[in-house]
């Protein structure tokens, strides 16, 4: 089994199916890159796989243990405490940043150590400044200026790599990112692709949605391409760049690439 294995996932919102039968799997320390159009069901894909969204169709399994099953026609999903023991293994870094603007830069990162592993707050800072450091934040400001600095005045590319940070300090094996530099101005993408870089050559499992093309063809083993909700092309990065089968693979790039 793989590390992570979707299958056969069927997302309906009401009476609108929007993930038909789609499929993903993921070895460890694989970065996989999720393409296509707006409305292609990437996003809502990312969220079944942690379960801000739940499945009416197929299986999911993280680390050979099972979130989701088909039993009979019917999903079941793990139970609380299991879920929860699976979740615990995934980070999520957000298109929209979702800081807790009320916090400084250094509480929100350790806000869910804290609060959810029960770590004491001298045992996390450490941890957290380091993370700060790995992503980059504390170069251009001193220490003390930065950790306690208020997060609402922080740039773009500063708020979604402290967001970065933030799930970084509950020691994820995998990292979800779902379209992490749309908010961003072009200026300050290349600051979290860097960032996403550095966490790829350093083997993370990651998993993510963007419309990156070039970052996604550099830094990811597998492409996958999505269209309607159904996974239309996938294989490496060479093959769905370079090499296409799709029509609709070969449109899909052709217009991104040349806008």
């Amino acid at each position: 089994m793989s590390f992570i294995e979707m299958k056969n996932i069927r997302k309906d919102f009401g009476k609108l199916t929007i993930l038909h039968g789609v499929d993903m799997t993921l070895e460890k320390g694989e970065v996989i890159s999720i393409i296509g159009p707006s409305g292609a069901g990437k996003s809502t894909l990312l969220r079944c796989l942690n379960h801000l969204e739940t499945i009416q169709g197929g299986s999911i399994a993280v680390d050979g243990e099972f979130l989701a099953e088909d039993k009979d026609g019917k999903v079941t999903y793990a139970s609380e405490a299991k879920t929860k023991e699976i979740l615990a293994k995934m980070g999520m870094v957000f298109q929209s940043f979702n800081l807790f603007p009320h916090m400084t830069v250094l509480d929100n990162i350790m806000a869910a150590p804290i609060y959810v592993k029960g770590m004491k707050r001298e045992e996390i800072q450490p941890i957290a400044e380091d993370l700060l450091s790995k992503v980059g934040l504390l170069k251009a400001v001193g220490l003390e200026d930065f950790i306690h600095a208020d997060s609402r005045r922080l740039s773009g590319g500063q708020k979604q790599r402290v967001a970065i940070a933030r799930a970084l300090a509950m020691s994820p094996e995998i990292m979800l990112f779902d379209e992490p530099t749309s908010a961003l101005d072009p200026e300050l993408t290349g600051e979290v692709l860097k960032t996403i870089q550095q966490l790829a050559d350093e083997n993370m499992t990651m998993a993510i949605v963007t419309h990156e093309m070039a970052f996604a063809k550099s830094v990811s083993d597998k492409i996958l391409f999505m269209v309607d909700g159904r996974v239309e092309e996938e294989g490496t990065s060479e093959e769905v760049f370079d090499h296409p089968k799709s029509e609709r693979t070969k449109a899909f790039l052709k217009s991104i690439l040349r806008a």
